[in-house]
C-alpha cells in the first residue's frame, strides 16, 4: 500500500494543476480569457481539490506534494496582520425563518421554490433527487455592530461526509433596491470555527446587468453576474473586510464590514449553493430556462429538478427600510383585500 502512495500524490498534483489551469466559466467574454472573477473562484477551487484528494491519500497538500520547478523563486507570503475583527453577533435585527425542507425530503419535494422570482428552494442532486442538509436553510439572521454587519445562516445540518457546512453560503445586497443585485459576499465553507478570511470574497456588478433586462424576472439577456472583486485572499485592499466561521455544525456566519456595503438601507437576500456556485451566471433565472433549472414540484412538467440543483435561496429582505409590498421578489407582498360583497338596498 506504501508503494501505491507516491502514484496517487502525483495522480492528485495533476488533477490539481489541471483544475487550476482549464476550470473555466462561459462569461460571454468572447475568448478574452478568464476574468479577475474567474480567477478567484479557479484558485479557491483548486485549492478545495488538492485538499481533498490529499486527504482520500492520506498526506498533508503542503508539506508533501512537491510542487513544478519554477522557473524564478516564488516571494515569500506576506504575513496578513489583522485590525479589526469580528465578534460574536449580539442580538439579530432581523430573524427571517425559511422552508424546512426535510419535511418533503422522503417524497422528493420541496415547498416555495419559485423559477419565476429567483428564489429557489432545490437541496435536491439533479435528476436523482438526493436531499443534502447542508444547502437547506432554516433561518437567516442580521446583526450590526460598529463595524460589521454579521450573518447567521441555519442550516438542517453538515455535509454528511465532511462533518460541517462545506457549501458555497453568501448573501447577495441590492443596494439601491431596483431587484438587481450590487454586491455579493461569497464564503467556501471550510469547517474552521474561529474567524477567518479563507475562501471568502466579496464581489459587485460592475455594470449593472445581474438580473438581465428585468430585475428577479427571467430573460434571455444573462450578462456577465458579479465580474468585479473587491476582495480576496489575492486583493487584500482592506485585510478585515469580510469573513467567515462555522458557528456550529449546522450553522455558518458571515461578516462584512459596513463601509464596503455602502448603503445602510437595502435588500438583502441568502444563499446555500453546492451546485452550480458561479457567481458569474447571476441571476440564475436569466442563465438557465425553466425547462433546464428543471422544478421540485411533482406537479410541474419541468419536475425533477435539473441544472439549478442543490441550492436554496430567499426572498429579498428589507433592512432599515418600510418595503412597499409591491417589490418584486421581495418577502412582504400586499396582500389583496377580498371583495366585501354589499346588500341590495331594499326598494322603497
Amino acid at each position: 500500500m506504501l508503494k501505491a502512495r507516491p502514484v496517487l500524490i502525483l495522480t492528485a498534483l495533476l488533477l490539481v494543476i489541471s483544475i487550476a489551469c482549464g476550470v473555466s466559466f462561459d462569461s460571454g467574454g468572447g475568448g478574452s480569457g478568464p476574468s479577475e472573477v474567474e480567477q478567484t473562484l479557479q484558485a479557491i477551487y483548486a485549492q478545495d481539490t488538492m485538499q481533498a484528494l490529499a486527504s482520500a491519500s492520506n498526506t498533508q497538500p503542503t508539506a508533501q506534494v512537491a510542487a513544478p520547478q519554477a522557473s524564478q523563486e516564488a516571494p515569500a507570503a506576506t504575513e496578513i496582520t489583522h485590525t479589526t475583527i469580528p465578534g460574536n453577533p449580539g442580538s439579530p435585527d432581523q430573524t427571517k425563518d425559511e422552508i424546512d425542507t426535510s419535511n418533503t425530503a422522503e417524497d422528493k419535494i420541496a415547498l416555495g421554490d419559485s423559477f419565476r422570482l429567483g428564489t429557489l428552494e432545490r437541496p435536491f442532486t439533479q435528476d436523482v433527487m438526493d436531499y443534502s442538509k447542508e444547502v437547506d436553510l432554516l433561518e437567516v439572521t442580521l446583526a450590526k455592530d460598529l463595524d460589521f454587519y454579521i450573518f447567521n445562516l441555519m442550516l438542517v445540518g453538515p455535509n454528511q461526509e465532511k462533518g460541517y457546512p462545506s457549501a458555497h453560503y453568501g448573501i447577495e445586497f441590492d443596494t439601491d433596491r431596483d431587484g438587481r443585485g450590487d454586491i455579493l459576499l461569497w464564503a467556501k465553507g471550510n469547517g474552521i470555527s474561529d474567524w477567518t478570511i479563507d475562501d471568502v470574497m466579496v464581489l459587485s456588478d460592475s455594470n449593472d446587468d445581474v438580473g438581465g433586462s428585468r430585475p428577479v424576472l427571467p430573460d434571455t439577456n444573462s450578462g456577465d453576474g458579479y465580474d468585479k472583486v473587491l476582495f480576496s485572499l489575492e486583493k487584500l485592499d482592506d485585510p478585515d473586510a469580510a469573513w467567515q466561521r462555522m458557528d456550529s455544525t449546522s450553522n455558518v456566519q458571515l461578516a462584512i464590514k459596513t463601509s464596503l456595503v455602502g448603503g445602510s438601507r437595502y435588500f438583502w437576500r441568502a444563499w446555500a449553493d453546492s451546485g452550480l456556485a458561479d457567481p458569474i451566471k447571476f441571476d440564475y433565472n436569466d442563465s438557465f430556462s425553466e425547462e433546464q433549472a428543471g422544478s421540485p414540484n411533482k406537479n410541474s412538467k419541468f419536475y425533477p429538478v435539473g441544472q439549478l440543483n442543490l441550492m436554496d435561496s430567499t426572498c429579498w429582505i428589507a433592512f432599515n427600510f418600510e418595503p412597499t409590498g409591491k417589490d418584486l421578489g421581495g418577502c412582504y407582498q400586499l396582500q389583496q383585500p377580498t371583495p366585501v360583497p354589499t346588500k341590495p338596498t331594499p326598494n322603497a
